[in-house]
Parts: structure tokens; C-alpha cells; sequence
């Protein structure tokens, strides 16, 4: 890819009113004012929306031909239109209100594994072991209201006492579609991003109704319980997004160190299996599961005071903290 790299962002002025941004080293760049002065030079160049990052998912591929254009011009003039560093600003979800978010359930090996053992888990019937052959990706849908900026507080659940970690993927759709190959998944993904699926696992198994196992409801959509950010990576430039190590860390104790090339089911499969069901729409947001190291493994979970640092490589690093619920 030729040309600058950069992120996208949704931030929060001082003032509380949110702006898209271009993100260049430490710099965020109000996109609209940063639009104005690129057609004020006499470029042409023009966004179908400077307004909010779905916006510009709408026409995407013309977008972000013309966000190049500005990123260019930015460079050679050395200029920097509303700039301000990033430290002043907070940092909202790249994509503030998703139609549907989809996760994917167990989708490492060594996860699946430590779930059976937590009890997580049936170890009785077929012993899973990342075959795909013998099964299909498992999704589940978490409610769009409970994303989070990516340093924003996480309230505990009043009387919950098994709060969980899980770094994931997430990349966010573009260009919609149905029964999508798997081959051409990509063709609809504007770019990828840090998440967490934070889960209480109080409630993600139901002792009262335990023939109905998983409560996904209530394991995983609580507020705040899907922070993700700080920014949203253009896939462009991403050369492998097959090859990106996962970390978490828990009071600065590395908890997940895994990496997306253990995937047993590809982002790529993943939109394949979902838009056999569904349409998936632009704005759409898949996670794509975590690594092996989360909290049931060992029992061992969040607490009021904990803090807690996701960073996927090259996507960028969320830092959340633990709070009691108000």
C-alpha cells in the first residue's frame, strides 16, 4: 500500500461534542476540518460524510480513496488542521452504534481446552479438537448498548463476583452482503480494531435452567462490557491480519499472549457462516474469539481496583479499569 498510514477515530473534544479523526503518530486531525482545507487547496476529492465513522463505511471504497488524498495532502504541507494531541481527547468507540455485533465462541484450541476444564464446558461427547471438518463456527450476538471507549470504567455487576477477561480481533463491515464467500469476505471489511468480550461468568451458565446451558444474555451484555478501540485500522494497512499477536494484562501481570494465526475458524469463515443466516450490514461488527489465559482457566477474576490492558498488534492498546456499580 502506497502512501502514509493511518488509523480512524471517534473522539471526544473537551467541549463533549464527538469528531471523527485521522490519526497520524500522537496527532488526531479533525476530519472535517482537515476535509475543508484539502478542498480549499483546489483538490477535488470529495467524502459522502466527515460526521461519523458509519458514515464513511456507507462508500467506503471511494472514501477511503479521498482519505488518502487528504492524508497526502496533510503531509506535504506539513499542515494540521484542528489537531490535538491524543492524551487531550477521549477516545469513543470507533463505531458508535452497530446494527449487530457477532462473537465467536471458542475459537482457539487451547481456550476450548481450558474451558472444558473450568466445567465451562461438556467433556462428555465428541472431544473437539479444532477439526473443522467435524463442525461450523459458533456465533453469538452481544448487545450493541454495551460497547465502551477504550479507557473507559467497567462497573462491576451489583453482587456478581465473576467477572472475566477475553482480548479479541474485531473487524467492522463495510460493504453489505449475503452468502458471502469466504474467499471474498474481505471485500467488505473496512478495517479491524482491539475489543474485549468481557464476561460474567456468574450467569453465563444457568443453575436453575441447566438444561438450557449458555445464558449469553446475561454472561455477556451487560453496560460497558464490550470496550473497543481506541481506533479503527483501515484493513489496507494490515498486511496479515492472520499473523497479529493477542496480549492481555491484569495489573500489568500478562494474563493472554496468543496470536490471530491460531484461529481455528478465519474472520473470513466466520462472515461466510453468518451471512448464510443473515444479511450482514454495514457497520456490522465481528469479534473474532480470544486466546487461551482467560480468568475461568485458573478461577481466578476482576475485581473493583483491577486494571485491566488489551492491545492487538498493530491496532492499537484499551486500558480499562474496575469499578463497583454505582
Amino acid at each position: 500500500m502506497n502512501g502514509t498510514a493511518f488509523k480512524l477515530a471517534t473522539l471526544a473534544k473537551p467541549d463533549g461534542n464527538a469528531c471523527v479523526a485521522i490519526v497520524l503518530g500522537d496527532d488526531a486531525i479533525d476530519l472535517k476540518a482537515a476535509h475543508a482545507a484539502y478542498r480549499a487547496s483546489a483538490r477535488k476529492g470529495e467524502l459522502s460524510s466527515s460526521d461519523s465513522l458509519l458514515g464513511l463505511l456507507e462508500n467506503w471504497d471511494a472514501n477511503f480513496a479521498v482519505l488518502q488524498e487528504i492524508v497526502a495532502f496533510l503531509d506535504k504541507e506539513g499542515a494540521r488542521p484542528g489537531a490535538a494531541k491524543l492524551t487531550s481527547l477521549r477516545a469513543l468507540p470507533p463505531v458508535g452504534r452497530p446494527g449487530k455485533m457477532f462473537y465467536a465462541a471458542q475459537n482457539f484450541q487451547e481456550h476450548v481446552d481450558e474451558m472444558i476444564r473450568a466445567g465451562m464446558s461438556p467433556s462428555s461427547g465428541p472431544n473437539f479438537t479444532g477439526e473443522k471438518s467435524t463442525t461450523i463456527p459458533y456465533l453469538f450476538l452481544k448487545a450493541p448498548s454495551c460497547l465502551a471507549g477504550a479507557f473507559d470504567d467497567i462497573e462491576i455487576p451489583r453482587g456478581m463476583k465473576k467477572i472475566d477477561w477475553e482480548a479479541e480481533i474485531a473487524l467492522v463491515i463495510a460493504k453489505r452482503g449475503k452468502r458471502i464467500k469466504a474467499e471474498h469476505a474481505l471485500d467488505h471489511v473496512a478495517g479491524f480494531m482491539t475489543t474485549n468480550d468481557v464476561s460474567c461468568r456468574d450467569q453465563q451458565m444457568r443453575p436453575d435452567r441447566p438444561a438450557l446451558r449458555s445464558d449469553w444474555l446475561g454472561g455477556k451484555s451487560h453496560d460497558n462490557f464490550a470496550p473497543m478501540g481506541p481506533f479503527l485500522v483501515p484493513r489496507a494497512f494490515v498486511p496479515d491480519h492472520m499473523n497479529l499477536f493477542i496480549r492481555l494484562t491484569v495489573n500489568g501481570e500478562v494474563k493472554q499472549n496468543g496470536n490471530t494465526s491460531q484461529f481455528i475458524f478465519t474472520p473470513e469463515e466466520q462472515i461466510e457462516y453468518a451471512s448464510n443466516m443473515l444479511s450482514v450490514e454495514t457497520g456490522d461488527i465481528f469479534s473474532c474469539g480470544t486466546c487461551g489465559g482467560v480468568g475461568q482457566g485458573t478461577n481466578t477474576f476482576l475485581k473493583a481496583g483491577d486494571v485491566m490492558e488489551t492491545e492487538i498488534e498493530l491496532l492499537g492498546r484499551m486500558r480499562n479499569r474496575f469499578v463497583a456499580e454505582a
